[in-house]
């Protein structure tokens, strides 16, 4: 993958002012891309999602004017890169939706973004972004093919392929939408049974509270997190309400986990990657994962691509992300 046309590697002199609009928190930090790292304070934020497009694009504009604020010499920066968590037009300059926070569709973000700090600006939608972080930031640089999973408030995704970010026709890259059970639960997107309406934060939390609605006594642990109120809940509560082995709460891990393990094992075998990485926050849950997804994982996982594939969690810390999304600057399309 060409970084920059004629060049494999970022300039040096590159400082780029990077957003991150995900569906409960917003991120903002400068990084400079020869020394590969973020270099100003991170500034985040919960996602006003009450205040829908317009309320959650303010705040943002004022995370990066902060993370400018606390950044010596802000005249440096050269540029905008955005991630954003949902679908991007073709070209990559307006929003197509957010499952999340209202009133994006059709927004022309690019132009919103460049004209409120006077810098290009460029795009892409945050699974795609947090591939080509990881890819390049994640010590997989020297690989062909990656194949990157993102488990956080939805399931997302982006795919390395022959050293280049695949797009698509431009909305490739959304394993949080493949049917998983076409009885399931209502998504998001509108349909049922999709992957994310089982295995995302949300969906997680959702079932939290209907297992506590249902009063049946098998989540004492969570009812405790809680405090016994069904709007409280969290996917972080139920997770720990696993580890204390609630029953509810273990069916509800198990079963969102063992999903999200046979739609990784079949992308693997569609894709074919010399790595697949799971990211997102829900990952940090490490002992939650290596307890019922790799398991399920291996188990499931044909012989042939056992050898083939090796199976990582990033160590991005979730800055993934905002290292992506600086990147964007210097990709070609």
């Amino acid at each position: 993958m060409g970084i920059r046309a004629g060049s494999s590697e970022p300039r040096t002199d590159d400082l780029v002012l990077a957003l991150d609009f995900g569906g409960t928190k917003l991120a903002a930090a400068i990084v400079d891309l020869g020394q590969e790292k973020i270099v100003s304070p991170v500034v985040r934020q919960q996602t006003p999602v009450s205040e829908g497009a317009s309320g959650t694009l303010k705040a943002m504009i004022a995370c990066g004017q902060q993370a400018l604020a606390a950044f010596e010499q802000p005249e440096r920066i050269k540029a905008v890169g955005i991630s954003f968590g949902g679908p991007v037009s073709n070209d990559r300059k307006r929003v197509l939706l957010s499952n999340h926070v209202s009133n994006w569709d059709g927004v022309p973000l690019v132009d919103e973004i460049s004209q409120a700090f006077q810098l290009p600006a460029v795009m892409d939608n945050d699974g795609n972004v947090a591939a080509l972080g990881e890819w390049w930031f994640g010590g997989h640089r020297l690989m062909d093919n990656l194949a990157y999973i993102q488990i956080s408030t939805g399931v997302g995704g982006g795919f390395i392929l022959n050293r280049q970010l695949y797009r698509g026709s431009g909305l490739a890259g959304e394993p949080g939408h493949y049917i998983v059970d076409v009885n399931g639960p209502l998504c998001s997107c509108g349909r049922h049974g999709c992957l994310e309406s089982v295995c995302s934060g949300w969906a997680i939390a959702r079932q939290g509270r209907e297992a506590l609605l249902k009063g049946s006594g098998s989540c004492p642990t969570l009812i405790r997190l809680s405090q016994n109120k069904p709007e409280a809940v969290n996917a972080a509560m139920v997770f720990e309400a696993c580890r204390a082995l609630d029953p509810d709460c273990v069916a509800i891990v198990q079963s969102a986990l063992s999903n999200l393990a046979f739609m990784v094992v079949n992308l693997i075998t569609c894709l074919d990657p010399q790595v697949a990485v799971l990211g997102g926050g829900l990952t940090r849950s490490r002992d939650i994962f290596e307890k019922y997804f790799m398991s399920v994982l291996v188990e499931q996982m044909h012989p042939f691509f056992k050898e083939r594939c090796r199976i990582e969690f990033s160590a991005l810390n979730g800055n993934e992300l905002l290292l992506g999304a600086a990147l964007l600057t210097q990709v070609q399309a």
